[in-house]
């Protein structure tokens, strides 16, 4: 609440500190003379100021919590142990942060996701157990992440980044019944920056196979709760920083990196939840000990999501996976 003064109280405001102008030439000392609209004035400043004081004491207490709240949740927010989603109907809701994906090798989704975009990884063909030094991380090393926990209803769609350099390694994903045993959903054939068209798996667990790369495995776990949100969700992987050589074998260009996809996720709809650096060289016969498709040994493991339809985010999805630089 701002104080208004007329000109009066403009000019008579200099008079409440005589002594600061109160000599004229010659070192003589001005009388100052005091009227008793002046004291009328300093009485009416000391009341509004009294009132001010009043008023501020009187602001709740939880106004000034709530502020410390949200600037404790910003703060937190640059390093969070889970990311809160609003929670509807009980349940999980929160979702595990990009270090504890790459450190667990495991995501459980909250019941507020409506989708999930499942990430082959590149060089997901080559041999997991006998050439593991050839992929990005020994961590998730075929899909992101390795193993799914998800609420029944959820939208499942995998997105092939294995990059097709020299050779195209397309995928054939089977999603089989662990206790029947039983092939459940195939993707069909896969080609690099492709999708399969989305499921919904019943409740059960499931084991997730490469017709042609049996090394690439990975588990699914659907539970009795209910998905009652439309978000989509995934992982992403990338360089951390720019690469030396940021061209495929037939002379493309591609920009991806961390710094590139900082912009880019947000430009095309997506919130990028958290993200997780780590390094992965041991290549004993590579310059710089990394798997040179690889084109470093430093990595970011991305988690995002965005409210946009599944389709219209696959679709920019795959744009960003042909943008990286593996090869």
């Amino acid at each position: 609440m701002a104080i208004m003064h007329n000109h009066r109280e403009e000019a008579f405001k200099y008079s409440l500190f005589p002594r600061i102008n109160n000599k004229i030439s010659g070192g003589r000392k001005k009388r100052i003379i005091y009227h008793s609209t002046c004291y009328c004035h300093i009485t009416a400043t000391i009341l509004s100021a009294l009132l001010l004081l009043y008023m501020s004491s009187a602001i709740p207490n939880n106004l000034t919590y709530n502020n410390n709240n949200i600037a404790n949740a910003q703060e937190q927010s640059s390093t969070p142990t889970s990311i809160p989603i609003t929670k509807a109907n009980g349940g999980n809701n929160t979702i595990p942060t990009a270090e504890s994906v790459y450190s667990l090798q495991s995501m459980s989704l909250p019941m507020s996701v409506g989708s999930f975009v499942w990430y082959i990884v590149d060089e997901a063909h080559e041999n997991t157990v006998s050439e593991s030094h050839k992929k990005i991380s020994d961590h998730n090393p075929d899909y992101l992440p390795t193993n799914l926990i998800m609420p029944q209803g959820v939208n499942l769609s995998f997105l092939d980044a294995d990059a097709p350099w020299d050779t195209p390694r397309p995928h054939t994903i089977y999603i089989v019944d662990s206790t029947s045993g039983n092939v459940i959903y195939t993707t069909g054939k896969l080609g690099y920056t492709n999708s399969s068209q989305p499921t919904i798996l019943p409740v059960g667990k499931y084991n997730v196979i490469d017709t042609k790369y049996p090394w690439m495995k990975g588990a699914i776990t659907v539970t009795d709760q209910k998905t009652n949100g439309n978000v989509v969700m995934g992982g992403f992987y990338t360089p951390t920083n720019q690469v030396a050589n940021n061209l495929d074998n037939d002379g493309g260009a591609h920009p991806g990196w961390l710094g590139y996809y900082t912009n880019e996720f947000p430009k095309n709809g997506f919130t990028i939840l958290s993200e997780y650096n780590f390094h992965y060289a041991t290549c004993k016969y590579c310059p710089g000990a990394f798997w040179p498709d690889q084109k470093t040994g430093d990595h970011t493991l991305i988690i995002y999501s965005t409210n946009q339809p599944l389709s219209e985010a696959l679709m920019k999805l795959g744009k960003m996976v042909w943008d990286n630089v593996y090869i």
